[in-house]
């Protein structure tokens, strides 16, 4: 009888210990939109009671809030935060930290910079209610597929999966603003030494080289009016190889800027903890008969 009771005891608190271990959690997928702006990618974020659509843009640096949300979830904005946007003008921005954000299934609390992102837009523009940078995702993984209008915040066990068929780029994070602003750049290789693009999904232009990286390259953009001559440029991505597609000159405080339509060719995953980067080349997609 005794044996039977520690039989029995050891069965309930096995059971009572599998009971209490954590399920691991599964990948949350958010999905890209393009209803609000086009072919600039947002995603809605419940902030507060409301949702809004959020501009995705990966070289955003921080996240924001407009005013109207900032005076809706009770923050009076304070202090501030400084940086510099490519073009090298200063920006300062006032703060409501701890804003509860909820993504589809992915719910976090951000430090948020307070800003009018609808001064960019033509007023019958739907609301936007500010920017979804990378900030957002502080210390998680995640993948980026624009072709396939999904961003995915990864499990260590999904992300292991995830990049069996990736290759490592070669990356690093920048930041500003005492710390508050996150960037990613992805080194390419030149005759020179390698140079640095910023991983900006924002940038709806084209790919954009400052004078000393075209000289680097070897390249030039010979024309009377060079901010808008563009012609194709092949960029050998450290680790990924060689892409070829447009691009034109900017005076800017980076080497250089990578594009969405650049990006879109690509499924790219971030470790933002160390600002490792993995990609491939997304599969060409077929095209439309001619009618």
């Amino acid at each position: 009888m005794k044996q039977l009771f520690v039989t029995l005891l050891t069965i309930i608190l096995c059971g009572a210990a599998a009971i209490a271990q954590p399920t691991e959690t599964q990948p949350v997928e958010i999905r890209l939109e393009h209803d609000a702006l086009g072919k600039a990618p947002t995603i809605n974020v419940q902030v507060g009671s409301k949702t809004y659509p959020f501009l995705f843009d990966t070289g955003g640096g921080i996240t924001t809030i407009s005013p109207v949300i900032a005076k809706e979830i009770g923050c009076t904005p304070f202090g501030q935060i400084t940086g510099w946007n490519a073009g090298g003008t200063r920006l300062d921005f006032k703060r409501c930290d701890n804003v509860d954000l909820k993504l589809g299934g992915y719910q976090t609390q951000v430090n948020t910079g307070l800003f009018e992102i609808m001064t960019f837009f033509s007023p019958d523009t739907k609301e936007i209610g500010g920017i979804i940078a990378l900030q957002t995702f502080q210390n998680k993984i995640i993948t980026i597929d624009l072709a396939g209008n999904r961003l995915t915040v990864e499990t260590e066990k999904s992300f292991a999966g995830r990049i069996k068929d990736m290759k490592p780029l070669e990356s690093r994070i920048g930041s500003q603003g005492a710390g508050a602003v996150i960037d990613l750049f992805v080194a390419a290789n030149t005759p020179k030494g390698k140079i640095w693009m910023e991983f900006d999904t924002g940038n709806f232009s084209t790919l954009q080289f400052a004078p000393h990286a075209q000289e680097m390259l070897g390249i030039n953009f010979d024309a009377p009016n060079r901010a808008k001559m563009t012609k194709p440029v092949k960029l050998d991505l450290a680790g990924l190889g060689t892409i070829e597609m447009p691009g034109r000159e900017r005076q800017m405080i980076y080497d250089g800027m990578l594009n969405y339509d650049t990006i879109s060719k690509m499924t790219v995953t971030i470790d933002l903890r160390a600002g490792k980067m993995w990609a491939k080349i997304n599969p060409e997609q077929p095209k439309a008969p001619a009618k």
